[in-house]
């Protein structure tokens, strides 16, 4: 079956195309293909009251921001936003849906450890290569679903060495993308467990590599916690 546009009743799965005019007149649905996906609705901090000291330098989500931003040498922003969990435009925006993060603040478990996941995650996206978008339109929709997967893969395994960097552990991401209700669509994403494989081996990865910088360079006076850098490089 051939595809020219799909949508989905999940988070953000919108791959329509852009109407175009035809010379004339009439207005037909051009096949824009993408390998992103339509904005959520962004809020401003106007709108969402109190939850708005948590977007601001010292609250939670500034704090994630400035710390991610520093990791990855990257500028994003994070903005309130509807209708999603998080998601990340080509502009560094990373929209951060608010009833998601009303569920994990008032969560007794690793709610925290849970924002700072897919925060990760978004943060992957954006340090993640992209194919140009004339390349893109050269795709069947088959390549292009697996050039989601592939993306969305590299994404998991950025976030788990981004929480080992924070500090954090993998369960709480990992443990909302196994038990999270409703169809996640399977042209985008690969099986929650085997996501969450990705996210573990990359906390690891990062772990291994921790232990291998202190074997390798000495404790001293000033501690670099970023040592780790060097075997990058190396």
């Amino acid at each position: 079956m051939r595809i020219d546009s799909i949508t989905s009743a999940g988070t953000h799965l919108i791959l329509k195309g852009l109407p175009t005019i035809r010379p004339g007149g009439g207005a037909e649905q051009a096949a824009q293909k993408t390998i992103g996906e339509a904005p959520p609705v962004m809020l401003t901090l106007e709108q969402i009251g109190q939850l708005a000291a948590l977007f601001k330098p010292s609250g939670l989500v500034g704090r994630l921001r400035k710390r991610l931003n520093y990791l990855k040498n990257k500028k994003c922003v994070v903005v309130p936003a509807q209708g999603t969990v998080a998601c990340v435009d080509d502009n560094d925006v990373v929209y951060l849906g608010v009833d998601f993060l009303i569920k994990q603040l008032s969560s007794r478990e690793k709610g925290e450890e849970t924002l700072a996941g897919v925060l990760a995650h978004e943060w992957g996206h954006a340090c993640a290569l992209k194919p140009d978008k004339g390349e893109i339109q050269k795709l069947n929709w088959n390549e292009i679903f697996e050039l989601r997967r592939a993306h969305e893969t590299l994404a998991d395994e950025i976030s788990g060495r981004l929480l080992y960097m924070m500090g954090y552990t993998p369960e709480g991401i990992i443990q909302f993308l196994t038990t999270k209700k409703g169809e996640t669509h399977n042209l985008k994403y690969h099986a929650p467990a085997l996501r969450g494989q990705v996210i573990r081996y990359g906390f690891e990865s990062e772990k291994r590599k921790a232990q291998l910088a202190r074997q390798l360079f000495p404790q001293s006076t000033y501690e670099n916690q970023y040592r780790t850098f060097l075997l990058d490089i190396a």
